[in-house]
């Protein structure tokens, strides 16, 4: 009895045996994966696969070192906003509606306004001779104002005449007489003191100040 007792005993350990072998082998294997394991903890921190053993020798990118363009993509990139195109303006000289650069200003209101102002070189029949735009420093003599004015009030009145130059003081101040209910009357005001090149301009205010007239005109050095 006791021999079959032992046989049977020796026939579990001995089918026993092999389990016990690969339970063992099975726990010895798992223990030695499970550092692999978590020594990547920081895998589940990235967007990025883990590297393939073909780049384990490939750089890695440093992206405080990337320049800022490399971050963006073509499809959100938009292009900066282009002002819109307008078109050149023409100097004052070339515009259709400007007016010649020696025009006359007259003032049109008012009792007492300048019909015709021009500068010349001399008077004679109650009209200006050698009238232009443009004159030789110290070619003349005197350069006048030609005035030709109306006053439509009962009194007389007073017009004053100056040469201003582009700098510097103004000369002439010289004083017209108009008189009153003169429809048309011609008078006319010189200077002798046409001292610099440049645009000067011929000016003729009312008693009260305003300007009823200007005209431009340029002196020009030898």
């Amino acid at each position: 009895m006791k021999t079959n007792v032992k046989l049977v005993a020796g026939g579990v350990a001995a089918m026993l045996l092999p389990v016990a072998a690969g339970i063992a082998f099975f726990l010895w294997a798992d223990g030695a994966a499970a550092p692999t394991e978590a020594a990547r903890p920081d895998d589940a921190e990235t967007s990025e696969p883990p590297a393939s053993p073909e780049d384990a020798d490939a750089p890695v990118p440093s992206p405080e070192l990337e320049p800022a363009l490399a971050r963006t993509h073509r499809s959100s990139a938009r292009p900066a906003p282009r002002p819109e195109a307008r078109e050149p303006e023409l100097p004052q000289a070339d515009r259709e509606d400007a007016p010649e650069p020696h025009e006359p200003e007259l003032r049109a209101d008012g009792p007492v306004r300048v019909r015709r102002l021009i500068v010349a070189t001399g008077v004679r029949a109650h009209e200006p001779t050698g009238a232009a735009d443009t004159f030789e420093l110290h070619a003349q003599a005197q350069l006048y104002a030609f005035v030709d004015a109306a006053n439509a009030t009962d009194e007389d009145t007073a017009l004053e005449v100056t040469f201003e130059p582009p700098h510097g003081e103004a000369t002439g101040h010289v004083s017209l007489d108009v008189p009153a209910g003169a429809p048309r009357w011609r008078t006319w005001a010189y200077t002798r003191h046409v001292y610099e090149p440049g645009r000067w301009h011929a000016v003729v205010r009312g008693a009260d100040g305003r300007v009823l007239a200007r005209r431009a005109f340029d002196v020009e050095a030898r």
